[in-house]
């Protein structure tokens, strides 16, 4: 049997969200049988526990991008990482994120590896040119729209032939009976006989939340009550507690339930009729993916990659971001039509699974870092100029 390739992960990993949910995503989907992976977290905290609960090594060190007003921790932060990689010795560097791509392109470059960079949130021309020092061997995006946005941006940063594609993973979540989904609404607080339209995920202004709260106050008329799925983990709560606040303001207590973060919320949605993305960014939108993945029907902002994932009329509804009017009138329509929820709920779940599973997203990564590799191979053999 052939050697394993070593595959570095770097991830930075300040609280836990989206990126660090697509990258346990990512570990399962490889084919341990060629991929032996290992991973630099750089904080304690949920993720590195459930990186470890995959059977994956797993250790933690302070991930710190250059910063010219602190040379000597930045500076650290890289010799730290290139003394893991030297010890690892792996055939590919990969970093989850970009703050995490500068200890990890420097790793690479010492080792002559290639080193990958995932792209999960945009920014401006100079950050870009900033965080990719030095260059990157492949740059993959979360979706088509995020790579064309930023190769205009920044097409002096993004070669297109070193710019590619590779869509986030999701995984079925085991299906509740109906027995299991009312004792979970229950403990839950959710009532039985209303439909339950939720939030889910990072509590921040970026991801709508005021348009949420905006539209649900627009809903008084109808049986729908709503839930918040996730916290504002950036700042230790202080989004969640405004959002909590503008409720009550509003008169609309007693229709939100506040679940907070719960490491199971992939499973969790099940307890949930109608899932929001009310995005104003959303460079692919996880939110949406798993809502579908569970059999949700998705009412989302025509914003960033979520048109990628979630088809107009056929796995849920695209509305114009910031805009509580239209969310509110697509939730309406959902609301009082259950036919229809089950519907896109069910080409949601299979679209989920065909389009964006775990068997899927591993073949294209693989197929990312046999390229790579195959690469350096061949220049090492000088059969390629």
């Amino acid at each position: 049997m052939s050697v394993r390739r070593r595959v570095l992960y770097l991830s930075w990993a300040p609280f836990f969200s989206g990126a660090e949910r697509a990258l346990l995503m990512t570990l399962r989907s490889l084919d341990t049988r060629v991929y032996d992976p290992y991973v630099l977290v750089g904080t304690h905290g949920e993720f590195a526990s459930q990186v470890r609960a995959l059977g994956v090594p797993c250790d933690i060190m302070p991930i710190v991008p250059l910063d010219r007003a602190k040379p000597v921790s930045s500076s650290l932060s890289i010799a730290r990482v290139a003394a893991a990689a030297l010890r690892f010795r792996p055939s590919i560097i990969h970093a989850n994120d970009m703050p995490s791509y500068q200890p990890g392109g420097c790793a690479a470059r010492l080792l002559g590896v290639p080193v990958v960079t995932h792209l999960r949130f945009p920014d401006g021309r100079e950050g870009y040119r900033w965080f990719f020092r030095p260059s990157f061997s492949m740059a993959i995006f979360i979706s088509e729209s995020f790579r064309a946005e930023a190769l205009q941006e920044a097409p002096d940063v993004f070669p297109p032939e070193r710019a590619t594609v590779v869509y986030d993973a999701v995984e079925r979540p085991r299906q509740w009976t109906d027995t299991e989904r009312a004792a979970q609404r229950e403990r839950l607080g959710l009532p039985a006989d209303r439909p339950v339209v939720a939030i889910t995920g990072q509590v921040a202004e970026v991801k709508g939340v005021w348009e949420f709260v905006e539209a649900a106050s627009r809903l008084r008329d109808t049986s729908a009550v709503f839930a918040v799925l996730g916290d504002d983990l950036r700042t230790q709560g202080a989004v969640r507690r405004e959002m909590e606040a503008r409720v009550a303001a509003l008169g609309l207590a007693d229709r939100f339930t506040f679940l907070g973060f719960r490491g199971d919320a992939p499973e969790l949605v099940q307890a949930f009729d109608i899932v929001a993305v009310p995005s104003r960014v959303e460079p692919f939108g996880l939110a949406s993916l798993e809502a579908m993945a569970a059999g949700r029907p998705v009412v989302a902002s025509r914003v960033g990659g979520i048109p990628e994932v979630v088809r107009h009329e056929q796995e849920g509804l695209l509305v114009p971001p910031r805009d509580p009017e239209a969310l509110a009138a697509g939730i309406a329509r959902l609301v009082a039509n259950p036919a229809e929820r089950t519907a896109l709920g069910e080409r949601g779940r299979q679209r989920a699974e065909h389009t964006f599973g775990l068997p899927v997203h591993g073949r294209a990564l693989q197929a990312v870092y046999d390229g790579l590799i195959a690469r350096k191979d061949a220049l090492k053999g000088g059969q390629v100029a």
